[in-house]
């Protein structure tokens, strides 16, 4: 039977009845000199913009994605979210799927489209997200995919029209020096260097520095109590919590750091006037839908919309009943689908993304702007302001066109052991002058709500009400458990999920020559610190206990299909099973309309240990990867692998995808060494 949302996506022309098709998309990589927040430094182009152009395709379309590396180091590409049933070879990370793609080599990546929803490709080498490698995926659904938003309020014809024309919203973080100089200068220092310079809508931004006392004042109420129990007085200049003992512990205890070897680069603040993004809106549609992709390599902001509410109906690409809020906290790899009524008077509005973590206190900004708005004119003019150290209510911007402009790679970037220059001092400073946006926000720049209580809605992890649609829940039929006890590991900048090994990134991924897709029974695949095995059509339960002491929640990201967030807790972990632990919590776990998720985040460690429990059905063989999405946490060594179906894993692979292969049925070509 056709639902009646099917039927009415048909009737307004917004479906497709023809079959699937071949969605050819190629891109290539490359180092060239950028500068989003008005600091210029060296950071890898995807087809000469970052972000990466967008790959949009249908439900059920057949994908071939070409990469052509012209980096100076290897690199792999993953497609977060996009499940890769009976694709295993084209997950796209270094020694489980693939051995990397050479310098001046090239790749093609060959998978189905099987779910509907919004994702991101993204490199899956080191940290090469943290430089810019990364872009949008859209998959439209099939018309005949029921639609959540007949229990919304409003017109159903202009939003559904809204759904099928999108605005991507991807927001990243900027640091001013480029991934591999980062991790040497945690090397060097002994630091975990959590905090970045910049936070970016689609690409731009800038800097905004707070006085002290602006940041005394924006520190949210809940991180206060854990400044003092940290002996930390004050946020350092760029909004970081500071490098000391006690925040850089390891197995509980302070560790021997160097902070004098932090370069101003890391801590300081030096504002900028860069333009920032303006997203324009159509007020005569009524309703415009915003796909936001959280790209940021440390930062977790609430994302908000000055006088806006925001109508959350998808999550990690999965539909889920209409969720009404002003405010979305989300985290590294997560991706919101909002409705927005543009029901306000016509003008210029503030997009914002505030961090509500403890790591740092930084905010970023981008506008939305109403054209069309019915009266002449549309209204007032996008606010403009100096260069964004006038405090932290200075949070609008210029207005201009989203579109990305072309840049051109550099050939021959300096991208090693360059101090960066500050772009200030190549151009000519923008003259502005200072105002305050007309917008009212609803949280503050420490990203806590500037009215608490129900009139402000902050969607999270954790949210009541949050109903998956359709709701299918698990089973509660679990053959097997794995507890991870989760913690820095030997070093402040180094992490585990297992409790005893770390997973090798730097200098080279855990068997990058020997991927564990093809060498399933080799040493690597039989460390049981580093691998987990599953037999194919069974349910897993998943346990991860936080130890660290103030330690920061850990969005872990699950490769290949979904996993369902069944239970978190504070405390010790002290059961055997999860039945176990629901039997003496049950307030703590919901298992009849738990959020499936690709991924999902520890609860923050406040000094007592945390845990989170996610169920997932084994049922795509393959070698998937498991880790936490803060690229530190990642390079650290913050994963495990996941052999699934080992019972029945593969044996035969297509002839381009043999170990040797490169997808193009030709032998591999570059620099291997």
């Amino acid at each position: 039977m056709v639902s009646a949302s099917s039927f009415l996506v048909c009737a307004l022309g917004l479906c497709s009845y023809a079959s699937a098709k071949t969605v050819y998309f190629a891109i290539e990589v490359a180092w060239g000199q950028v500068a989003p927040d008005g600091y210029s430094r060296a950071g890898i182009l995807v087809n000469g913009t970052s972000p990466g152009p967008a790959l949009i395709v249908d439900q059920g379309d057949d994908v071939q994605f070409y990469v052509r590396n012209r980096l100076n180091k290897k690199t792999t590409v993953h497609f977060h979210g996009i499940e890769q049933l009976n694709t295993p070879w084209s997950d796209g990370v270094p020694g489980l799927s693939q051995r990397p793609i050479p310098v001046g080599g090239d790749w093609l990546y060959k998978w189905k489209a099987t779910e509907y929803g919004t994702y991101w490709y993204h490199a899956h080498y080191q940290s090469q997200i943290s430089d810019g490698f990364f872009g949008a995926i859209h998959i439209r659904p099939r018309a005949s995919e029921p639609r959540p938003f007949s229990e919304m309020p409003g017109n159903q014809q202009q939003i559904l029209a809204a759904e099928a024309d999108p605005q991507f919203v991807i927001f990243s973080d900027w640091m001013h020096v480029t991934s591999d100089q980062h991790f040497a200068l945690q090397q060097r220092s002994n630091v975990d260097l959590y905090c970045v310079q910049s936070i970016l809508f689609n690409g731009r931004g800038r800097v905004n520095c707070l006085t002290p006392e602006q940041r005394q004042a924006a520190l949210a109420p809940p991180f206060r109590g854990l400044y003092q129990a940290l002996n930390a007085s004050l946020p350092l200049p760029n909004g970081c919590l500071p490098f000391t003992p006690r925040t850089q512990t390891v197995h509980g205890q302070p560790a021997q750091i160097r902070p004098d070897q932090v370069p101003p680069e890391i801590t300081g603040c030096s504002a900028t006037n860069a333009p920032l993004t303006d997203f324009q809106v159509d007020a005569s549609k009524r309703w415009v839908s915003f796909n936001i992709i959280g790209a940021a390599s440390l930062v977790s902001p609430v994302i908000s919309l000055d006088q806006h509410d925001l109508w959350v109906y998808a999550i990690d690409g999965r539909y889920i009943k209409p969720y009404k809020a002003q405010g979305i906290l989300v985290n590294n790899g997560d991706r919101y689908s909002v409705m927005i009524e543009l029901n306000q008077r016509p003008g210029t509005y503030t997009l914002r993304a505030n961090n509500f973590a403890l790591n740092q206190l930084i905010s970023g900004f981008a506008t939305v702007t109403y054209v069309n708005g019915g009266s002449s004119g549309g209204g007032p003019s996008p606010p403009k302001y100096g260069r964004g150290d006038a405090g932290f209510s200075s949070d609008g911007g210029f207005s201009f066109d989203i579109s990305f402009k072309e840049k051109r790679a550099v050939e021959g970037a300096n991208v090693e052991g360059r101090r960066p220059t500050r772009l200030s001092q190549q151009i000519e400073r923008r003259q502005q002058s200072p105002a305050q946006s007309t917008s009212r926000p609803y949280f503050t720049y420490g990203g806590f709500p500037v009215q608490p209580g129900p009139g402000t809605i902050l969607l999270n992890q954790t949210s009541p009400g949050v109903v998956p649609f359709p709701n299918v829940p698990p089973s509660q039929n679990v053959q097997q458990t794995r507890i991870f006890y989760m913690s820095r590991f030997q070093a402040p900048y180094l992490w585990t999920v297992d409790g005893d090994q770390s997973y090798p990134e730097y200098p080279t991924a855990y068997a990058q020559d020997r991927p564990l897709l093809y060498y399933p029974n080799s040493q690597e695949a039989n460390n049981n610190n580093l691998v987990v095995k599953t037999r194919n059509g069974t349910w897993v339960d998943l346990v991860f206990v936080v130890l660290d002491l103030f330690g920061p929640p850990h969005p872990m990201h699950k490769h290949s299909n979904k996993a369902y967030i069944v239970g978190q807790g504070i405390g010790n972990w002290t059961w055997n099973s999860v039945a176990e632990a629901a039997a003496a919590q049950p307030q703590n776990f919901n298992f009849d309309t738990p959020g499936l998720r690709d991924g999902f985040t520890t609860p923050p460690n406040s000094g007592t240990p945390t845990w989170l429990v996610v169920r997932y059905y084994s049922e795509n063989p393959g070698a998937w990867m498991l880790h936490c999405h803060i690229q530190t946490h990642l390079t650290g060594g913050m994963a495990v692998a996941l052999l699934d179906g080992i019972d029945v894993f593969p044996k035969r692979f297509p002839r381009e995808y043999q170990v040797n292969g490169n997808g193009l049925g030709r032998r591999r070509r570059g620099i291997e060494s």
